[in-house]
């Protein structure tokens, strides 16, 4: 079984699913659950960054943040030994070091069911993961 838990996290309804089921693999394998976000600081966000005033990706920051601790608060109170953390860069990218950092035996992600344009410019998370990662991934979908 599964000793070390990954689930990447943005509050985004897939992320809901990937948390869920990370959530109960926690439970039945009495693992540890580390919760990550990333603050999106490439493509769209960079340029809007750059445009204005706005401090977008203080504000992506802090609400990340709030989530997760309003999440791990919850699956604590459950009994589950959970870890949060963020990071600010190529969601891939930081998925991956953060991985390899805890040792996780399996990421689990929210699978997007639609194209967008930041997709094509940047190319699938969940495609860049299964080429870096040592360990397996579980791609969540919402039911």
């Amino acid at each position: 079984m599964f000793q070390k838990i990954l689930v990447a996290y943005d509050g985004s309804p897939s992320s809901e699913a990937a948390l869920s089921q990370g959530a109960e693999l926690a439970r039945l394998g009495r693992s540890e659950l580390y919760l990550f976000g990333v603050i999106v600081s490439t493509g769209g966000m960079a340029i809007g960054q750059a445009a204005g005033a706005e401090d977008v990706l203080g504000r992506e920051g802090n609400a990340i943040r709030s989530s997760l601790d309003a999440v791990a608060g919850k699956l604590h109170a459950e009994g589950l030994r959970v870890v949060t953390q963020t990071a600010e860069g190529n969601p891939a990218e930081e998925i991956a070091r953060y991985a390899v950092q805890t040792g996780a035996d399996l990421l689990i992600i929210g699978h997007i069911p639609h194209f967008s344009l930041g997709h094509w410019l940047q190319g699938s998370v969940a495609k860049a993961l299964l080429r870096e990662l040592p360990c397996s991934i579980l791609v969540a979908k919402e039911h």
